[in-house]
């Protein structure tokens, strides 16, 4: 014990045996994971391990992986499963079809399609060589398919929680209850097939979701190296398989990594469930090493994360021998589920036609403006139509839900139980309040000087020494003092045998009927190299950003012969980068051609210009030169052409989609049904055919209860007593979240007029001010809020990542999001001042 003193220091030291070590390697490798992964080891082979780790405290990174995925398995085996919860399920079905529905009307929206296709490009176009942004990122084709592969996506998986939200919902109104589902599913056949179908349908937004994720993952800077593409099985086709030769070291060296590249490639031995468990521990304790994901591979990280936590409740009645009889049980996919994947066999067709808008977006910057806008979604309806006679959000069935009027019922939460926020949105620059300094007696044992002070107001977590991944990642490997030489070597040595066997496998010239990578033998017994390469043979995935559905027919239902013969053609041999790379090449082309004449003639310019591979637009009459917007450089381009006669349709079409009658038309009455001029009156109308979704449409509006059926049966026009309740509820917020609530709408009382940014904690307290329940356990940057009153649905935001930081396009995103679902407003808020 220290010998005591009659010191007068304003901060008391705590005994320096128990005080945070300076070195920040002893720290890392004293993680409770590690920790919890050398006493499972211990436990299975002793305090040495199987003989190959010579040191207790040091583990690779895919040894604790799967240390600590084995142990989870096997607990789950004997431990309770996780109860079924029906108004969770509910909550996070429509949570996560709300969040699709907003990116699909934030891509109407000129205030954020820009910024909002900006990420888009900057997360799947890879850097080049010298880390500069790609040349791809100036060709118009390039950027044409991009939008029309987001747009796609975000149809694709609206429409599918769309679909998982609607029988959730059917279910319920059936009468099934939390306590009694195992007997329901086995007494009621109709509720047991209903109940399946909906637990494929989570199945494949799983699969859907963990494509995405994978595909994301191959374009991002950290993780890029691991992946790399190989000639499929079907001709033409590429798959992306694990690059042993340039990330097999720091796969096998890093958990974090380990973690990521399991959950990237599909058929994996442990339960996705498990694996996020383990990578919300991961993240918890080291959240530096979370730094290295960029914004939308976080995104995809928590929609990943919600589809496997509804999974994993509705798995939950179909545990144990029961159950499992229950899965093999013979169900029938309903219609609704067969539009859907007609729905996205007919938009993967319409996607490809980016040729009759791909000028009139680019640049990227004329997106801004809303008749840029409006026209290339009429160009993109046009598409749908001559592929499926009828426009996108028809075809999706997601009419209704994307003009549902808002709903949101006050709830008042006293303001004093409710942590305080940072004050402060910007960084104090300079002359702020500081932390007050350590006085000490001036006996450290280490002798080091105090931390500095940061002028900025951060976290403390933030103002830390910034330590590299690495840096985080070896200390597992290395011992106090520095370089470990004989782990080094025997890490090496690990290594080195896992390559051999990899390249012994790869060219096949191993010993008939001998798995070079298996494990039988003693001395290759605890090779995490090993280990990590046998877990990823075989298993790969498409590289395509494109989702499509698990559909086992390459054409929709009776469709016409047209359609079916352009199915049935060879796929083309080019990728996208091909194509694009000879464009560039017949551009340079045509501008030598250009400079090497002395006169160049304009028009065979232009035609050079405009000469593309992509597929070509769908025919129809292009708009007069006076009807297109003054922004579009096809306006010089086009000549102007006498009215023709309506050409006919394609024949494939859907059959739950009638065509209607033919009569002949006038080019201008052509494009007013078409909506190919920007005019300023629109009108909306609704399809007298069935949507998608028509059958539970018609449902929802047959009874109307409280509780948890109100949240059910859609939403109603806002009542005045209920908008006179919630501005007094307004008034009622602490005068700080009044501040906070101005900055996110963007009133005239707003003091830093739209330009500062908001901290993530003082939106928390926002939210929560205003009567949600804040739901921060998935892994990944998705954050679920659930208000009080069961009559309201929940909302889902993408947390800020790495800074949590909403900066203010992010802000503008989030409050026009809460205005769509609760219809707050501006003048709700100025009111209650």
């Amino acid at each position: 014990m220290p010998p005591k003193t009659n010191t007068k220091d304003l901060v008391k030291k705590g005994p320096a045996e128990i005080q945070k070590s300076a070195n920040r390697r002893q720290d890392a490798a004293e993680k409770p994971t590690t920790q919890r992964a050398i006493v499972i080891r211990n436990g299975k082979h002793g305090a040495r391990g199987t003989g190959e780790v010579q040191l207790a405290n040091k583990l690779a990174g895919r040894e604790k992986l799967d240390l600590l995925a084995e142990d989870l398995v096997e607990k789950a085996k004997q431990a309770i499963a996780r109860p079924f919860r029906l108004e969770e399920c509910i909550n996070i079905a429509e949570a996560q079809c709300s969040a699709f529905l907003d990116d699909i009307a934030n891509l109407q929206d000129p205030d954020l399609f820009y910024d909002i296709i900006q990420q888009e490009l900057e997360a799947r176009t890879p850097k080049d060589t010298n880390g500069k942004p790609s040349a791809m990122l100036r060709n118009p084709t390039y950027v044409a398919q991009v939008v029309a592969t987001r747009i796609h996506n975000a149809y694709l998986l609206a429409s599918a929680w769309k679909i998982a939200s609607d029988t959730l919902a059917l279910l319920a109104r059936e009468g099934l209850e939390d306590r009694t589902v195992k007997q329901q599913l086995k007494s009621n056949e109709k509720m047991r097939s209903r109940y399946l179908v909906l637990f494929d349908m989570v199945g494949h937004l799983v699969d859907m979701t963990q494509t995405k994720f994978a595909v994301l993952a191959t374009k991002s800077p950290h993780y890029a190296h691991f992946f790399r593409e190989v000639e499929s099985k079907e001709p033409g086709e590429k798959e992306v398989i694990f690059d042993y030769r340039a990330g097999l070291r720091e796969a096998g060296r890093s958990f974090l990594d380990s973690i990521i590249i399991e959950l990237a490639f599909p058929e994996s031995i442990y339960p996705k469930s498990i694996l996020y468990n383990i990578l919300h521990d991961a993240v918890e304790e080291a959240p530096r090493e979370a730094k290295r994901f960029p914004q939308a591979l976080w995104d995809s990280v928590g929609d990943l994360s919600e589809a496997v936590e509804l999974q994993q409740i509705l798995e939950t009645p179909l545990l144990g021998p029961e159950g499992q009889e229950m899965r093999k049980m013979s169900r029938q996919m309903p219609e609704e589920f067969e539009r859907w994947v007609d729905a996205s066999i007919y938009s993967q067709k319409a996607s490809e036609l980016i040729g009759n808008f791909k000028d009139v977006i680019f640049p990227l910057e004329k997106t801004k403006s809303r008749v840029t806008l409006d026209n290339m979604w009429k160009y993109i309806n046009m598409n749908y139509k001559s592929v499926a006679q009828t426009d996108i959000t028809t075809l999706w069935g997601l009419d209704d839900a994307l003009n549902a009027p808002p709903q949101w019922h006050a709830y008042y939460v006293d303001p004093s139980i409710i942590p305080e926020g940072d004050e402060d949105d910007m960084p104090a620059l300079g002359g702020g309040r500081k932390k007050p300094l350590q006085l000490t007696t001036g006996e450290d044992s280490d002798g080091s000087m105090p931390e500095l002070q940061s002028v900025s107001n951060s976290s403390d977590e933030e103002s830390d020494d910034d330590s590299s991944d690495s840096e985080d990642e070896e200390s597992d490997w290395q011992s106090d003092d520095g370089y470990d030489t004989d782990q080094e070597d025997y890490l090496r040595e690990m290594l080195r045998e896992a390559m051999d066997a990899a390249n012994e496998a790869e060219t096949d010239l191993g010993v008939p009927g001998v798995d070079p990578l298996a494990q039988d033998e003693d001395y290759r017994k605890g090779n995490p190299f090993l280990k990590l390469l046998g877990s990823l043979r075989g298993r790969m995935f498409p590289p395509g950003s494109k989702i499509k559905t698990p559909a086992d027919r390459p054409a929709p239902r009776n469709a016409g012969a047209e359609f079916l013969k352009k199915a049935a053609a060879p796929p083309s041999q080019k990728t996208a980068l091909e194509q694009l790379l000879e464009e560039e090449e017949a551009e340079k082309e045509a501008a030598a051609k250009k400079k090497s004449k002395k006169k160049p003639k304009k028009k065979k310019a232009a035609g050079a210009a405009g000469t593309s591979t992509e597929t070509a637009a769908p025919t129809s009459p292009p708009p007069p030169a006076a009807q297109s917007p003054p922004t579009s450089p096809q306006s010089k381009k086009q000549q102007p052409k006498p009215a023709a006669p309506k050409p006919s349709g394609p024949t494939a079409a859907p059959i739950w989609f009638p065509t209607g009658e033919t009569r002949a038309q006038s080019a201008r009455a052509y494009l007013q049904e078409n909506r190919l001029e920007a005019d300023k009156n629109k009108t909306k109308s609704r399809p007298d055919h069935a949507s998608i979704f028509s059958e539970t449409s018609k449902k929802d509006k047959e009874s109307k209860k409280g509780g948890l059926f109100s949240k059910l049966t859609g939403k109603d026009k806002e009542d005045p007593d209920q908008k006179e309740a919630k501005q007094s509820f307004f008034k009622r917020l602490s005068k700080r979240t009044k501040g906070y609530m101005h900055q996110l709408m963007r009133t005239s009382e707003d003091e830093k007029r739209g330009l500062a940014p908001m901290k993530w904690e003082n939106f928390v307290k926002l939210m929560t001010e205003m009567g949600f329940d804040y739901d921060p356990s998935t892994a990944g940057s998705s954050v679920r809020f659930i208000p009080k009153d069961q009559r309201d649905k929940p909302i889902t935001f993408h947390k800020p990542h790495p800074d949590p930081t909403i900066h203010p396009m992010m802000l503008r995103e989030f409050s026009k999001k809460l205005q769509r679902h609760y219809g707050w407003t501006q003048d709700d808020i100025l009111s209650a001042a």
